[in-house]
């Protein structure tokens, strides 16, 4: 069962959206595999792991955080991910 579930709307396109996504989690040692209509990833975040899944329909990426640091709320990985979208 995934910690958390929601859905953002993309505001360009998914492509570039996940390009950059993919950049910024690279580029904090996180490991990336997916395309733009699905895929998973795993970012490393104050000692320990945020990993999950996404998948793309449109303007909208339904995103599962499968794990994440109990003092990292859903709410905070959700608007971090908004306000890059």
């Amino acid at each position: 069962m995934a910690a958390c579930n929601f859905t953002i709307n993309i505001s360009g396109t998914a492509s570039d959206f996940i390009q950059d996504i993919k950049t910024k989690v690279i580029k904090q040692g996180g490991a990336f595999n997916g395309d733009d209509t699905s895929g998973n990833f795993s970012v490393p975040l104050l000692g320990s792991t945020v990993s999950g899944s996404y998948q793309v329909d449109g303007q909208q990426m339904a995103i599962a955080i499968d794990h994440k640091p109990f003092f990292v709320s859903c709410s905070q990985i959700q608007s971090y991910l908004e306000s890059n979208a």
